[in-house]
């Protein structure tokens, strides 16, 4: 049963004051709370105070979020997830700017303060038009299950006035199953898909998801089932919950392994290898984790794509170009040539290019 959070106690599920049988939602639906409570522009009168705060619940955040590391906490608590946290109350813990971080890929593009109001809990008022809406966000198409207490409500794809019912994905609409009549997809719809073009990405290939104006699904996890070419929109079913999402191309970054190069302030970072967690389009920045944690123990970075080499057959989309006409357009990596820092790939158009490192974001 939930709890009053605890921003000073020892035990995460404390400092978010959820169960230790929460659910992602409920774990992300607590921080968001807390999250824009305490994030340090909201209190400038207690600013290093609510710095500290911000921090702690971030680093709960970071550990319950990730299914492996709150398997690995649940079973040794802190020292399974060693490397993070020296523990609320002043240890080490993650700094600032990495809390920063997952705060703007949680919420996303936009201001978050203005977005919800306030409290963070009107996820619905966007939606129904009261708050901003859901331009450019996600089409939700459920896999199973029915509207509690109703039974596995049939379909409402066909409902006069309700255009094609995206409701999933909102409190109190969680559950709605698109049946027969529906204009979603349920589990058992067996409609087969052709394979994706060359220049897509294939089916199962892991992404984070980041940029939605209603932040629930921000940084969350999953893998793309099918590309739409009529919508321009991947499906991609989440790691974490039983939700198949219809994504723009523009809210996924695929987590792949990369290499850094070209860093003249660390060299010793250079030839490492780390995995994509997310990208910021405000900063043109990757978020890796390095696949070692280094003596200093921050695994955790940011890196131009100018300093990413991103491997053989890896999806992308151009950008930044002199030539206008390939700027977004949706490629695939033929070959890499890190002596002259050049990718060749194949576009969406049929054409082969050279280009930049930095000209392609995955």
């Amino acid at each position: 049963m939930p709890t009053t959070p605890d921003i000073k106690a020892e035990d995460y599920y404390k400092v978010l004051g959820v169960d230790r049988s929460a659910s992602d939602s409920e774990i992300a639906k607590a921080y968001k709370k807390l999250a824009l409570k305490y994030h340090p522009d909201k209190n400038p009168d207690n600013k290093a105070q609510a710095e500290e705060n911000f921090k702690v619940i971030t680093e709960a955040y970071e550990v319950l979020h990730d299914h492996d590391k709150r398997k690995a906490y649940d079973q040794f608590g802190k020292a399974g997830v060693s490397g993070g946290a020296g523990g609320p109350g002043g240890g080490p813990g993650v700094s600032f700017q990495h809390a920063d971080e997952i705060f703007k890929a949680f919420f996303g593009a936009g201001d978050p303060f203005s977005f919800f109001g306030g409290d963070g809990d009107d996820d619905i008022a966007g939606f129904f038009g009261g708050k901003g809406g859901m331009p450019g966000g996600a089409r939700v198409i459920f896999r199973n299950g029915g509207m509690p207490g109703m039974g596995g409500m049939g379909g409402m794809g066909g409902m006069p006035g309700m255009g094609g019912g995206d409701f999933s994905g909102f409190p109190g609409f969680g559950g709605m199953g698109m049946g027969p009549m529906g204009g979603m997809m349920g589990k058992g719809a067996g409609k087969s898909r052709p394979a994706p073009p060359a220049w897509a990405m294939p089916v199962n290939t892991a992404v984070v998801i980041h940029g939605l104006k209603s932040p629930e699904h921000n940084s969350k996890q999953g893998k793309v089932t099918a590309w739409d070419d009529s919508k321009g929109r991947y499906e991609v079913s989440l790691d974490s919950e039983e939700v198949t999402l219809s994504l723009r191309p523009a809210n996924l970054t695929q987590r792949c392994t990369i290499k850094i190069v070209g860093i003249e302030s660390q060299p010793d970072l250079n030839g490492k290898s780390a995995q994509i967690l997310s990208f910021d389009k405000e900063n043109w920045r990757y978020t890796v984790r390095l696949k070692e944690r280094p003596a200093s123990g921050r695994d955790a970075l940011g890196l131009q794509p100018s300093n990413v080499i991103l491997p053989k057959g890896t999806r992308v989309v151009l950008a930044n170009l002199g030539k206008e006409e390939f700027n977004g357009l949706m490629a695939n990596i033929t070959d890499v040539h890190e002596d002259t820092s050049r990718y060749e790939v194949a576009c969406q158009n049929g054409k082969a290019i050279k280009i930049k490192f930095e000209n392609v974001i995955c």
